[in-house]
């Protein structure tokens, strides 16, 4: 990479961070302010909060989001939504592609960080991957969660595809046993172009344009546990060609 381009990319990544923790900064009162007005109430305004973040993040760093096929959501239905993850880039466009209640699954030690872990205190449900309690906590609280009428989202390959040798890492079962236990289909999505803005190695940003494909939901009336390996096969193998197809283009 040119000694011009290296430098112009650290300038614009530095850029990102000053706008991003700008945003955190200046909506993080009114996290508090509607989680201490609204209680139980406050997701809502709390996701609204955090859509608004991502769509001025997106302005200000030049990374125009299409979003494509969210004609195929029914607002009345409850969902267990999946993403393919290969960058950090994917969280800011989770909050931002998806639409009504809801709650999302992030790893324990996001909860760590400043600011931001409290904004996902008041938007997620943490999972300590390394305790099998932690985990078996979380999927619970998720599935009262679709219970009472929310959506889920998760990535179901449990972490970033940090090399992309592979266009998907396994899948882990965690979201095709919630989906099947309260019967709510599995509502695929396809990010492509976070990988390009924010890739993996040299972790430096660049302008670029990302997209968000929703694919038609797959449904799991019906299905049983014994399901599970056959549901999970085929969700995979849909966003799968799904990417290939928008990204050979």
């Amino acid at each position: 990479m040119k000694p011009i381009i290296i430098f112009l990319r650290i300038i614009y990544t530095i850029w990102a961070a000053v706008v991003f923790i700008s945003l955190l900064l200046v909506t993080a009162p009114f996290f508090f302010l509607f989680t201490w007005i609204f209680r139980d109430k406050a997701l809502g305004w709390n996701l609204l909060l955090c859509r608004f973040i991502s769509a001025t993040l997106f302005l200000l760093l030049g990374t125009p989001c299409r979003i494509h096929g969210k004609s195929v959501i029914d607002p009345n239905d409850s969902y267990v939504i999946i993403a393919n993850h290969r960058s950090n880039y994917d969280a800011p466009l989770a909050a931002y592609s998806t639409y009504g209640n809801i709650r999302f699954l992030i790893k324990h030690e996001l909860l760590k960080v400043p600011l931001l872990g409290s904004l996902f205190k008041r938007t997620a449900v943490s999972v300590d991957r390394s305790s099998h309690e932690s985990r078996k906590a979380s999927m619970e609280l998720l599935n009262s969660y679709l219970a009472n009428g929310d959506s889920i989202f998760l990535f179901p390959e449990g972490t970033r595809n940090k090399f992309g040798k592979d266009v998907l890492l396994p899948f882990k079962d965690g979201a095709f046993r919630l989906a099947i236990d309260l019967q709510v289909p599995v509502l695929p999505q396809v990010y492509t172009g976070t990988d390009y803005v924010m890739p993996y190695k040299p972790m430096l940003l660049r302008p670029g344009r990302i997209n968000v494909y929703y694919l038609p939901p797959v449904p799991t009336k019906g299905l049983t546990q014994k399901d599970l390996p056959r549901l999970k096969e085929q969700v995979r193998l849909l966003i799968e060609e799904a990417y290939i197809s928008k990204t050979s283009k």
